[in-house]
Formats: C-alpha cells, sequence, structure tokens
C-alpha cells in the first residue's frame, strides 16, 4: 500500500509542478502581449505629439499672414 501512496504522491506533485510550469508560460504570454500593446501605445503617442506639433505650426503660419 505505500508504494501505491508514494506513487500517488509523486504523480501529484508531478501534476503541480507541470501546472506551475503552465501558469508561468502563461504569464509570459501575456508580459509579451502587454509589451508590445505598450510599445504600439507609445509610437502611437509620437505620431500624435508630430501631428500636433505640425497642426500648431500650420495655425501659427495661418494666424501669422
Amino acid at each position: 500500500m505505500y508504494p501505491r501512496h508514494e506513487a500517488t504522491k509523486e504523480r501529484q506533485r508531478s501534476m503541480l509542478a507541470d501546472a506551475a510550469a503552465q501558469r508561468q508560460a502563461l504569464r509570459l504570454r501575456a508580459l509579451a502581449r502587454a509589451n508590445r500593446r505598450a510599445e504600439r501605445a507609445q509610437q502611437q503617442l509620437a505620431r500624435s505629439r508630430r501631428r500636433a506639433g505640425r497642426l500648431r505650426s500650420q495655425l501659427a503660419a495661418e494666424q501669422g499672414s
């Protein structure tokens, strides 16, 4: 009976380790996705700021004319 109990405990440890590894992999993928989203947001912000600067320049040129 004890060998079966030990095998069951080992199987449970193995399953817990597999589950932990899967959770870690999911967290890493989620972090990578979040990083990509943040990079895209930074790029969009930079584009928006450049566009706002151009529009301000155009407006100032039109008001100065």
